[in-house]
Formats: structure tokens, C-alpha cells, sequence
């Protein structure tokens, strides 16, 4: 059998003793993991601890690369390290980044909008009820639900995205061989299929109390948007909040009654500044502004406008000049405002309305039907984005 770099990750990874922060020291002078595997003793312990030095030793001697290597692939397990190219990008750079992660089923299409939803575990009717409506109606908005599959608030809305169609994905504080809390076995396979389980801990971990604070960080870091559907003002809510936070995500908040001791902590949260998270489409056109925000900071003027603005046309494509100086048609000006964010079509009569663009509803609802026979754009339920 040949030896990967992946597989030497794998090893390292399983070290006793070697977390991410030991192996970003590791690894971080340039050092691969298959140059770890073959350090001296020496060379280690001008890195590491002696206790650590001894862990890999031992390691070395009694790790069989072929079995750890058919043991996952037996269960359906991916491992995927940092060195592996399709390692989440949103998970590189957040404080702890994972080295590795597990996953049964897919990762989250970076490609797609995702939004977090989390709460409290006992919830009441009403957070029950939030729950269900916020998974559909993203879900069924074409956006990637991911949580924690706990009980209450992160079950309901994964289970409520699933019942539509929709993707989610579960991050676990255990195995992904472990379907935790049991009784949650149903959507943890629906999961596997339409979505995907993820964990930074080995296959066969069993889940332990300080495991779920740890894993709270890559369920908001997956994310563009974090929703709090109901939680006390101190729970385990808060930590994932918090994360949310320091990784720069948008934190969005259902508001309760103020007698409601369940609604304390999303009520908190809307006094400190988060956005109030009436309907999914509150949500939807937070999305729609993230991705024009990044737009806009990675991109400068159009050619075309550059060109015009220094006079300067012998350079410029002459399709892309007739382009700009022609009149848009109304499908052309749809497509221009639909990204994979989807949008309503409220929305699309108000940017249309910006443009300088009225049209009837009617003639609107028949354009949008023949962009989505024609297979440029996508209709989610009562959104529209446009395919990519």
C-alpha cells in the first residue's frame, strides 16, 4: 500500500496527546505530516514536550495505516485535514481551527448559503413552532441549514429542513458513527443522505459534556447567518453566540415574550444589536446583503465603466461595450439582480422599482416562468435565485 500525505495526517491527527494547537507548531515551519512521522526524537523534542515526544513514539510502533484506512472506509467515513484541498475554507482561519474533521455524508457547498440554527433544548410550543417555520422556509429558500442535532430547537429545524427537501448538515460532539441523542437516529440518517454529518473527533468517541461548547465553534464558522431561534440568557446558546461573534458571522435573533424566561436570551441578544429574525425572509435579505458586501470588496468598477471613465475604448471588448451602452431587457435586469442568494419577488419588484423599472406583477410572475423553464434561474418555493 502507498502511503499518502493524507494518510500520515490521519496518524497525526490520532496522536494522544497532539491537538491543533501542537500540531499547528508542527507544521507550521513548512514541515509535512509524512516529515513529522519520520522526525527523530530529537528533532521532535526541540518542538514538543517530552510527554508528547513519547506519544508519537509509541504511535509510530503501533499504528497500521492500511486497517485505520479500511476501518473508514468500512463506515462510510471521510477524513479530510487542513492539507486536503477540499477542506471547508471557512474553517482555516477561525480561532482553534479544527487540524482535521470526519465526515459521513457531504460538506456544506461553499458555493451556498448557510444559516445556523440554534437553541434551547427544552423549548417551549413556541420555540418548537419558530423552529419548524425557520427550517422549511430556508430550506425551501435553498439554503443550507446546519446545527447541532440536539434536542429541541436544532433537531426540530434540521428535521423541518430535511421534511422539504432541503440540505442540512449535522456537526456532532462525538463520533460521526455516533447518532447522539438517540432518539434522533431518523434525522440523523436523513442527514447522511441529504446532507452530512461532521465531527472533529474520531470515529467511535463517545460524546462527552466539554466535547459541545468545542464543536460550537464549526457549527458557526459553516455559517453565514447564526439564528437563535428561543434560549435562557445564560445557556449554551450564548457560547455559540459568542463564537458566532469572534468569527465575524451575523447573529439574528427570534424575539419572545418578555415574561418568557426561554425568550431572555434572544431578547438579550436583540438589545445588544442583533438583527430580529421575524420570518426567514429577514434572514434571506441579511444573505443577499453579505454577498453584495463581498462582492463589492473583492471587485472594482466594471471594465466597461473604467473605460468610459478615463475615455478610453480602444482596449474594451466590443460586445462587452454594446452590453453596457444598449438598454437592458427585463430578463436581462432579473438576472442581473438574482444571485445564488434566493430573493422574493417583493424584492426583485423593489430593485427593479430602483432601477427605474415598473412592471405589473403578472408580467413579472411570466418572466420569472420562462427564466426557470429555460433553466437560468431556480424557483425555491416563493424564491428565485439563478443558477450557477
Amino acid at each position: 500500500m502507498e502511503i499518502t500525505e493524507k494518510d500520515y495526517a490521519l496518524w497525526l491527527f490520532n496522536v494522544e496527546g497532539i491537538g491543533n494547537a501542537s500540531a499547528d507548531k508542527l507544521l507550521c515551519g513548512g514541515l509535512s505530516c509524512r516529515d513529522v512521522y519520520q522526525m527523530s526524537s530529537k528533532e521532535l523534542s526541540k518542538i514538543l514536550s517530552q510527554k508528547q515526544v513519547l506519544s508519537i513514539e509509541r504511535s509510530r510502533h503501533n499504528w497500521d495505516f492500511e486497517r485505520e484506512k479500511k476501518k473508514l472506509k468500512e463506515k462510510g467515513i471521510q477524513f479530510i485535514s487542513r492539507i486536503d484541498p477540499i477542506f471547508p475554507e471557512k474553517l482555516k482561519n477561525i480561532p482553534n481551527a479544527p487540524f482535521a474533521i470526519y465526515v459521513k455524508g457531504r460538506l456544506p457547498d461553499p458555493g451556498v448559503p448557510a444559516v445556523s440554527i440554534v437553541g434551547a433544548r427544552m423549548c417551549s410550543d413556541y420555540g418548537r413552532m419558530m423552529a419548524r417555520q425557520f427550517g422549511r422556509d430556508l430550506a425551501m429558500a435553498g439554503v443550507q441549514v446546519i446545527s447541532g442535532m440536539a434536542r429541541g430547537v436544532d433537531g426540530i429545524a434540521q428535521n423541518a429542513a430535511l421534511s422539504v427537501g432541503g440540505t442540512s448538515f449535522g456537526v456532532l460532539g462525538c463520533g460521526v458513527d455516533i447518532c447522539y441523542p438517540p432518539e434522533n437516529k431518523e434525522i440523523y440518517d436523513s442527514l447522511v443522505i441529504n446532507g452530512g454529518i461532521i465531527s472533529e473527533y474520531p470515529p467511535g468517541m463517545e460524546p462527552i459534556a466539554n466535547f459541545f461548547p468545542m464543536r460550537n465553534r464549526i457549527i458557526s464558522a459553516l455559517s453565514d447567518v447564526l439564528l437563535v431561534v428561543e434560549a435562557r440568557k445564560k445557556s449554551g446558546t450564548q457560547i455559540t453566540v459568542d463564537t458566532a461573534l469572534e468569527q465575524g458571522r451575523e447573529v439574528f435573533a427570534v424575539p419572545g415574550r418578555a415574561s418568557d424566561r426561554l425568550s431572555d436570551g434572544c431578547n438579550f441578544l436583540i438589545s445588544q444589536g442583533a438583527g430580529v429574525a421575524i420570518s426567514a425572509e429577514d434572514v434571506l435579505d441579511r444573505l443577499w446583503t453579505i454577498k453584495g458586501e463581498r462582492s463589492s470588496s473583492h471587485s472594482s468598477d466594471t471594465k466597461a465603466g473604467e473605460a468610459m471613465k478615463d475615455g478610453c475604448f480602444e482596449d474594451l471588448d466590443p460586445e462587452l461595450l454594446e452590453t453596457e451602452m444598449r438598454e437592458l431587457t427585463i430578463e436581462e435586469e432579473i438576472l442581473g439582480i438574482l444571485d445564488i442568494i434566493p430573493v422574493s419577488t417583493s424584492f426583485i419588484l423593489e430593485e427593479l422599482y430602483k432601477k427605474g423599472k415598473e412592471i405589473p406583477v403578472p408580467v413579472l410572475m411570466s418572466t420569472l416562468m420562462e427564466l426557470t423553464y429555460s433553466g437560468k434561474i431556480a424557483q425555491n418555493g416563493a424564491y428565485y435565485r439563478k443558477i450557477a
